[in-house]
């Protein structure tokens, strides 16, 4: 089959590749234009526009999905779209115009987490099930035929970096085989149904600090679903600080004293050494074993050259704000 391919982020790009690959052909990719990224807002390539290019396929940079979108897909000769992390909204017009060809991967088991953050909010949930799902697309956001899905474990290791990876892993086959059968005339949808709907929601600047008060599982939740990008933040002695993983702390042994003493602000070290590790006070009453960190603008690093380097000392806090 022939198959335009809408696509923006580097999550996007293993699906662009698994298809060029198979007995498909890939007539054009449409992605985001060109941002200005880092401090000096230099102009960075689209990932999925250079992976497209590099394999010589045609590339439409869309400013906007809406009149120029239509237009340029008119002049193209496609059986089927397929749409993966684009980042846009598409408009009705498409859907009217060529309904029934456009399909999506969507990282999770459709209906639940229907919307723009399957994966985070699995994560935030501390599920230990999602799944892949290849679908229909139609204009009420993910809410088509079910082409074919496939669940898989979460782990309590995996964080956003890893998930990403299984749904690669996982739905890269998944959706070979969907196309292989639509060629073949051999693919039968079903629908969602109404049963264990739930959605997902945009995420914004405001998830990313960390809100010491809140219950030590859901702050290492939050740590899991946001690492190690964008990644979640609190302030130590004023300096920004990436928290990229962590642990709930079981109460051994070691860690009675610590436990019963309590009464100690949410955010403060409650233990900052080799051998103990650096514990942090939550919410609750509970502590979080904080691993790997990576101060604003210096290399990603582990819990002992924290400590050595910045000295935390037991009654110190992290912060959610600077002030």
């Amino acid at each position: 089959m022939k198959i335009v391919y809408f696509g923006s982020s580097e999550f996007s790009v293993p699906f662009l590749k698994k298809i060029k690959v198979s007995r498909h052909e890939i007539v054009a990719v449409f992605t985001n234009s060109d941002k200005k990224k880092g401090r000096g807002l230099k102009l960075a390539q689209n990932p999925v526009k250079e992976a497209a290019l590099s394999e010589g396929i045609k590339v439409f940079e869309e400013e906007g999905a809406g009149i120029d979108l239509v237009g340029d897909l008119s002049g193209l000769n496609f059986d089927y779209a397929v749409v993966i992390s684009y980042g846009r909204i598409l408009p009705r017009e498409v859907f009217d115009r060529w309904p029934g060809r456009w399909l999506n991967l969507h990282p999770s088991m459709l209906p639940q987490y229907r919307g723009p953050s399957p994966m985070i909010s699995a994560l935030l949930d501390g599920a230990q099930q999602t799944g892949v799902t290849i679908n229909d697309i139609v204009y009420e956001v993910d809410t088509g035929m079910i082409f074919a899905q496939t669940g898989f474990t979460i782990e309590q290791s995996d964080n956003l970096d890893s998930l990403k990876e299984k749904v690669i892993s996982f739905g890269g086959p998944l959706l070979i085989t969907v196309l292989d059968m639509i060629g073949d005339k051999g693919y039968r949808p079903f629908p969602q149904g109404d049963q264990g709907i739930t959605y997902t929601r945009k995420i914004s600047s405001e998830d990313l600090p960390v809100d010491w008060s809140a219950d030590g599982k859901e702050i290492v939740n939050r740590i899991r679903a946001f690492s190690s990008t964008p990644g979640v933040y609190g302030f130590f002695n004023g300096e920004r600080i990436k928290i990229l993983k962590a642990s709930l702390e079981s109460g051994t042994a070691r860690d009675v004293t610590i436990s019963e003493r309590g009464g100690e602000p949410a955010g403060t070290v409650v233990a900052a050494g080799a051998k103990e590790g650096l514990l942090v006070r939550c919410g609750g009453g509970g502590i979080i074993r904080i691993e790997i960190l990576q101060p604003s603008g210096k290399r990603t690093m582990d819990h002992k050259s924290f400590i050595n380097g910045y000295h935390p000392c037991v009654g110190q806090r992290f912060k959610k704000r600077s002030i």
